[in-house]
């Protein structure tokens, strides 16, 4: 009958593999497969929760904590589950040698008598659960300032009405010296107390005034080199990558994560609402450097030591927001210097989801192309509203917004990721009306995007090495004088001051507004 004789065999081996299937002996040809899809904190206690079909010889799967470092079946096991189950519970064990709040879990089965990972990794990502110092957010108007530390007390920032501040935290700077000891998971640890009292000052007199307060941290090469990633060590850059790489460096970045997270979470030393992690890191050669240009590389490594920054902050301060930091290239070709922002998070995005989606939020530099042109409003062909626009400026932030909207960017709650422009500022080297035009197209621009949660002028005051550059960004003038944009900025979102704005670009700004 059957005249092909390769059609006949085959047709034959399938029936038998049926045949055996229906006899009982299906797990032979049945795929074993295991799958975690969460780990949560409960009280005390961590839950690992998945599924699983695995045969593990000895009749129990064992579930193993890692760090982030770590692969295969490397790692401690600290809990076990009967073949045919997937839920695990132990111990947190919070600032102890033991600590489980910056492991990941990993399922292990005994295969020919070798422990042999059969799941997928998870972290915690409910880190807020076990915090101890939650302080109440100070969550106002968007209109926010980079300020100047000799005019902290010159009273520029309540009279411009700016609710929101940020201020860059250099971890060379606080890592080095000492006067505040700090002991986390049987370890202590040393500050430099006076570069603390900076900050402490800085936290409490914004606080004082009714500003929230973001600090940006910054690997510098003054840091303690466990902190420098091992492929950004021994070049020069502005500053480093995070290295999540090794123990010490893991052990270290957990502390002074946890140490910043509980001082400044309403202990008596201010409070920081939010904390950006890096600056410009899409950027990897100058803000964030690393000898890699492989960008699911890169991005891995960020998101592992973004990961212990994230628990470790969220774990005393659990209101805390805690966000990545991109420039202005957006669809841009990668090059050897930088990553385009786009494809940088996406490769960021799937490697956390892949593991335990977590609450992060972006913070991103949508300043104008070119840098020394003010002139934001005027459409141009480097910022359109397409996602394959080369760059992302005030005049098309809906782009970002757009992408964060998309299914697989949501937040664990479904929500929209929101945006904090932490950084944009606009020159007055062509005079100040156009300064003047640009700060007020850039409020305004953000007060319509329901998704955007600051807009940090960049600066209160002129800053000499910027003028020198045609930048002087500042809305104070290097004598003290008061410059055009100072009182636009003041009133901001005013219908007359708009109406002034779009009289001296002679078009109504407002047209040029895209709504989210």
């Amino acid at each position: 009958m059957f005249r092909n004789k390769s059609i006949f065999t085959a047709a034959l081996t399938a029936f038998a593999v049926i045949i055996l299937f229906f006899s009982g002996n299906s797990k032979v040809y049945a795929a074993e497969t295991a799958s975690l899809q969460s780990a949560l904190i409960q009280g005390n206690q961590v839950v690992v929760s998945g599924t699983s079909s695995v045969v593990s010889e000895d009749g129990v799967l064992h579930l193993y904590a890692q760090e982030a470092y770590q692969t295969g079946a490397q790692g401690v096991e600290v809990a076990q589950a009967p073949n045919g189950s997937a839920i695990f519970t132990f111990p947190l064990n919070k600032n102890s040698a033991g600590s489980n709040l910056f492991k990941k879990f990993t399922i292990v089965a005994i295969k020919n008598g070798v422990p042999t990972p059969v799941s997928n990794s998870v972290y915690i990502t409910n880190p807020e659960a076990s915090a101890g110092h939650t302080a109440p957010r100070r969550d106002g108007s968007i209109k926010g300032m980079l300020p100047a530390a000799q005019l902290l007390n010159a009273g520029n920032l309540k009279d411009l009405g700016v609710k929101q501040i940020t201020y860059n935290l250099l971890l060379g700077r606080i890592t080095n010296g000492g006067g505040i000891n700090y002991q986390y998971n049987g370890k202590t640890y040393s500050f430099n107390s006076s570069y603390i009292g900076e900050y402490d000052t800085i936290a409490r007199q914004m606080n004082a005034q009714g500003i929230q307060v973001t600090f940006i941290i910054l690997n510098d090469l003054g840091a303690d080199q466990t902190l420098i990633h091992p492929l950004s060590r021994g070049a020069s850059a502005n500053y480093y990558a995070l290295n999540a790489a090794d123990q010490a460096g893991v052990e270290k970045l957990a502390a002074v994560a946890s140490f910043l997270g509980q001082r400044y979470s309403d202990t008596g030393y201010g409070t920081v609402d939010n904390w950006i992690i890096g600056n410009e890191v899409n950027a990897r050669n100058p803000w964030n450097f690393m000898q890699t240009t492989d960008i699911n590389q890169y991005a891995a490594e960020y998101a592992n030591a973004f990961r212990i920054m994230y628990n470790g902050i969220k774990s005393e301060n659990g209101n805390a927001q805690i966000y990545v930091a991109t420039d202005q290239q957006w669809a841009v070709a990668s090059g050897p210097s930088y990553f385009g922002s786009r494809p940088f998070l996406v490769a960021f995005n799937n490697y956390v989801k892949a593991q335990g989606n977590i609450d992060w939020r972006l913070s991103s530099h949508p300043y104008n192309v070119p840098l020394y042109d003010p002139n934001n409003w005027t459409p141009t062909k480097y910022a359109t509203h397409s996602q394959d626009s080369r760059y992302v400026t005030m005049q098309n932030i809906d782009v970002i917004t757009d992408f964060l909207s998309q299914p697989e960017f949501l937040s664990p709650k479904g929500a929209v990721r929101t945006v904090k422009l932490s950084e944009v500022g606009f020159t007055s080297s062509a005079g100040e009306e156009q300064q003047a035009i640009a700060v007020t197209y850039a409020f305004l621009q953000a007060a319509s995007n329901k998704y955007v949660d600051g807009l940090i002028l960049s600066r209160e005051l002129d800053h000499a090495t910027e003028i020198a550059q045609g930048l002087a960004v500042g809305v104070i003038a290097p004598d003290g004088r008061h410059k055009m944009a100072y009182e636009f900025y003041k009133h901001a979102g005013d219908p007359n001051y708009l109406a002034q704005a779009s009289a001296m670009a002679g078009v109504d700004l407002s047209s040029r507004i895209t709504v989210r």
